[in-house]
């Protein structure tokens, strides 16, 4: 079942880094920004911000470009360069309003640059948009991995039988093709196993279409815990089952098929009298053998195994 798409849960508050060498800047913007809600980090220069920014995270820092040590300048270069801190928006502020040094800003990554003296209502709504720019980022980011994971759902779905969680029909055949085109190439076996469940039809009409689903449920489980990673489980339809078992001869497929085959009959089926039983043909890929000839000689050995007494596994005939 497809959910709807979680929402992002948003910070309470959004902090803020002030990067000056001058205190009084530092508790006046502190000030105007507290009042607006935002939670503020100060530092007194470039070295030091680069050295708090993995602490504290902020989520917009203004900086001065004059500074002791480290200016704003190489400050934001060094941060733009970090895979960490890159993304977080830098909005110079300074008194440098040369046109060539909002230039080397803007060039160095800065999202804004304001010129002190500055008016603080503007300087308010610059800072709200950049939040606000951040906040949809997120967004995005957010929405496009939760469509990622809807996306991956949505492709599992469709490949898989909504009752056992097998492979379904259409994808075994695909990947039958897959596998086949590389047994050829690389000289490998290549076998197919036809599972059909014995009397099934009496089962279900006897105790119920729902005890019938359970049972198929529960024989897709045991298929599951019988076969090798690599190997390709699917429903192929009805009560009939289809194992696609690459790197494996006739006689690896029947150890397998065997297995499967004496653990569906030793299983208790949660009802008293219920006894389950499965028969199965293999097949191995020959030279010149098509996928549906593959499946066709398997699924004939299926019922040369209900012929012979049901509840068996029946390898292909040897000329």
């Amino acid at each position: 079942m497809i959910e709807t798409l979680t929402p992002i849960q948003e910070q309470e508050e959004m902090a803020i880094m002030i990067v000056d060498d001058v205190p009084a800047n530092i508790q006046f913007l502190g000030k105007l920004l507290k009042e607006e809600g935002f939670k503020i980090a100060p530092a007194s220069n470039g070295k030091k911000a680069l050295e708090m920014i993995p602490r504290v995270k902020p989520d917009l820092v203004l900086m001065d470009v004059m500074m002791p040590e480290m200016d704003g300048f190489e400050a934001c270069r060094l941060m733009k360069e970090s895979v960490e801190m890159k993304d977080i928006p830098v909005i110079f502020l300074s008194a440098r309003t040369e046109t060539e040094d909002v230039i080397k800003g803007f060039k160095l990554g800065a999202a804004d640059y304001i010129q002190k003296p500055f008016n603080a209502e503007e300087l308010l709504v610059r800072v709200r948009n950049h939040i606000e720019l951040v906040r949809n980022r997120r967004l995005i980011i957010h929405y496009m991995d939760e469509l990622g994971k809807q996306n991956a759902l949505l492709q599992q779905l469709a490949i898989t039988d909504g009752l056992t969680g097998l492979y379904n029909h259409s994808h075994c055949m695909d990947r039958l093709q897959h596998e086949a085109a590389n047994a050829r190439r690389y000289d490998n076996p290549l076998t197919v196993a036809m599972l059909d469940l014995d009397y099934f039809k009496e089962l279900n009409d006897t105790h119920g279409h729902p005890f019938g689903d359970t049972v198929l449920v529960d024989v897709a489980e045991i298929i599951r815990s019988g076969i090798r990673e690599g190997d390709v489980p699917g429903r192929y339809g009805g009560e009939e089952f289809i194992l696609i078992l690459p790197n494996t001869s006739l006689e690896g497929g029947l150890v397998i098929a065997e297995r499967i085959r004496s653990k569906i009959e030793s299983h208790t089926w949660g009802k008293q009298g219920v006894k389950v039983t499965i028969s199965g043909g293999l097949n191995s890929l020959q030279n010149g053998e098509s996928t549906s000839q593959l499946v066709q000689v398997a699924d004939d050995n299926l019922y040369r195994a209900k012929e012979a007494g049901r509840n068996r596994i029946m390898p292909e005939q040897k000329a």
